[in-house]
Parts: C-alpha cells; structure tokens; sequence
C-alpha cells in the first residue's frame, strides 16, 4: 500500500514540474456538435507559462460570405485590350515615337516606315485622282452639248461610263493604301496638294503603355514580325487553375480577393468570368477567368496573385447558412485528427476533435465542433499539444 502511495506522489510531482496537468472539462460545456462526446483533456499553465508560450487567441467566426477556394495565380493582360503592331509593308524605319513605358493614345504614330510599295501605291492613287477628274469633267461637258442638242446621248451615256469607272479606280487605289496602314490625314494631304511620300505611319490600334519595342532607326522591316506591344492594363486577367473536384464551387459571376506582394496591404476584386468548357488530363485542372479592374495599372502582367473566390448564395457549399470560421493556424494536426485548443478560462485550454473542411484565405472552414464566440488558440499551440502529450505521458507512468 506504502509503495502506491509513494508512486502516486512522483506522478504529482511530475505534473507540478511540467507546469500542466491533464482535467476534465464538465461534460455540459461541450459544444452540442462535439465530435465524439467524450470529455475534453485540458491543459493549464500559469501566467507566466502563458506569456512563455507566446498563447495568441481569436474568435470563432461566423461568415455568409466564404472564401471557397484559394490559389496562387500569375495575372496577364487581357487578350482583347493588348495589341502587337507590325509595318504593314515591307521597308525601312527612318523614325520612332513612342519608347517602352510611353502611353500612348489610340491612332498614335509609333514609327514611320519609307517603303517603295507604299510610294507606288501613292503614286497610282495620285493618278486616279487625276483621272478621274478628267472623267468627270468630259461627262458634264457630254452632258452639256447633248441638252443643247449638239451631240448624241450615247456620247454622254459613254463619257458617264467612263466617269464610274475612273472613280471605281481611285476608290480602289484609296482602299489599297488604307490597306497599306496609311491614315485618312495623310489621304487627304495628297489630294489637296497633289503631291506625296513613300513613308507610312505604323500606328496603334488602342490607347495604353508601350510594353515591347523591337524597332530602330535604319532597320529594315517586314509584315511578318511585330515591333511594337501595346496593353491597355485598366483590365487585366488572371488564370486559375481549378482541380477537378473543386469545380462545383465555381460558377460565373463570383467575386473573387486579389492580394499581390507587391501591395501586401491592398486586396483587388475582381468577377469570374468564364470557366474553361474542357478539363486538362494531365493535371486534372479547369481554367477559370478572372478579370480584374486595374485603373491605376499597378497591377503588372508576370506578377503572382493568390486568389481567393468567394462564396454565393446557391450551390451546394455556398449556402445561405453562416459558416464557422477559425484562422488556419489554429488548427493542430494529430493523425487523421483535427485539433484546435479551446479556452475554457484563465490559463485553461481544452483539446478539442473538429472536422475541418476547405482553407481560403488564411482560414479554414469547421464544419463540426465549435460554435461562434468561442475562443480558440492560434499562437502557442503546438506548445499546448506538447504539454498535453507530456501530462499524458506522466499519467501514463503513474499506473
């Protein structure tokens, strides 16, 4: 009998060393969707052991509004607001106006070329205009004579034929040099004052900033390479690959958080746009769109974005019900088992079994074995799961 007695006393003292011991808490103040019932094992430090550990607490969250799903994503210029500009004829650059980080307006001349093509497309266009004058004035004069009973109407009636075709011809040659890249100023300047260039402005085709420049002075040019990349950035996308088994939380319209390194207090919305019609057999991936607004361009292609898409109201996770809702770190695994430390008073933390769901956004959903208001531990626990290992360690010895 002496000999329990005295190893019942070192057990004690075991505990009292280690600063912990192990309780239980009443059965009543379990939650009502405790996983399996049983009391909880809680751990007790003093204030000092508290401060030691560095014990951080937070609230149980209860949200409608939940992040679904988090990724990590790089963010792209919208494929419909970028454009890569080229000559659109063979020839040389004899200037440049506009230089990698230049915004630029729509219209704005980004080089000029001198192309041969380009002059004798001028030249056949100079001479049509000419033409067709002449063809215009023979038919009024035609005109003129046959209602003065002069000549015959079938000399009108041909020189009026005549007129529609000089003036289909130099339709065709001013069509022909707006296929060539030449603009309706430069037309213009042509037919006022008769005479022309063989240079064209390569011109772009949207406002925004000159993110590629290949060209220089003298280089000779074709229409097969781009010299330019323009982006319109006020709108930029982001590529999300979902796996296959999140797909259903995904659907168009969603609000999707946006946070970026470069702006680590700053979050940027944006909307799903579109998912992919076709799944990746490699990786078991969809696409989804996500365009987001970016009015002040500091969101830059290449840069890497986590993405969080936010839950709805239809659905079969995105519920009109509140969900539960505790910092991902808080969460302790042991196992198969999910464990969160709970605080039941002053120095006082209850293990506790949950069953966690899907982590977004730094928190995980738990979907069975808290309640709201609750206060659970996010800093320090790793240091309660060991004291609590070494409280059942020294109950263990003490049999």
């Amino acid at each position: 009998m002496k000999a329990i007695d005295t190893r019942s006393l070192v057990a004690a003292l075991l505990l009292v060393a280690a600063g912990c011991r192990r309780a239980e808490a009443p059965k009543s103040e379990a939650p009502a969707n405790h996983l399996d019932g049983d009391a909880e094992e809680v751990v007790t430090l003093n204030a000092a052991q508290v401060k030691s550990a560095g014990i951080v607490t937070a609230l149980v969250e209860s949200r409608r509004e939940l992040g679904l799903l988090q990724a990590t994503a790089q963010i792209e210029p919208a494929a419909d607001r970028q454009a890569r500009v080229g000559a659109r004829v063979p020839g040389r650059v004899v200037s440049l106006g506009a230089h990698v980080g230049d915004r630029v307006a729509r219209g704005a001349v980004l080089a000029v070329v001198d192309s041969p093509e380009v002059g004798r497309a001028k030249a056949d266009y100079v001479s049509a205009i000419a033409l067709e004058r002449v063809a215009d004035g023979t038919m009024a004069r035609e005109k003129t004579l046959f209602e003065k009973r002069i000549s015959a109407e079938k000399d009108w009636r041909d020189a009026e034929a005549a007129a529609v075709r000089a003036r289909a011809e130099r339709e065709a040659a001013e069509n022909r040099l707006h296929a060539l890249g030449v603009a309706d100023d430069d037309l213009a300047a042509v037919r006022r004052e008769g005479h022309y260039t063989s240079t064209v402005g390569i011109t772009s085709p949207l406002a925004g900033i000159v993110t590629d420049a290949s060209a220089t002075i003298g280089q000779s040019v074709d229409a097969s390479a781009p010299l330019f990349t323009v982006m319109d950035l006020r709108e930029v996308w982001i590529a999300v690959d979902v796996f296959e088994r999140d797909i259903e939380k995904v659907e168009r319209g969603q609000t999707v958080r946006v946070t970026v390194s470069a702006f680590p207090e700053r979050k940027f919305a944006g909307i799903v746009q579109g998912v992919a019609a076709t799944l990746d057999a490699k990786t078991r991936t969809v696409k989804v769109r996500v365009t987001l607004p970016n009015p002040e361009a500091v969101l830059k292609p290449g840069m890497f974005a986590t993405v969080v898409i936010m839950g709805s109201t239809s659905g079969s996770e995105k519920t009109s019900e509140a969900a539960i809702l505790v910092p991902t770190n808080a969460l302790q695994r042991e196992g198969d088992r999910s464990i969160v430390f709970v605080v039941k008073g002053p120095g006082q933390f209850a293990a506790r079994e949950v069953k966690a769901g899907h982590e977004a956004d730094g928190l995980v959903h738990i979907e069975q074995g808290l309640r709201p208001g609750e206060t659970v531990v996010t800093a320090g626990s790793f240091v309660l799961k060991s004291e609590l290992a070494k409280s059942e360690m020294g109950e263990g010895h003490g049999h």
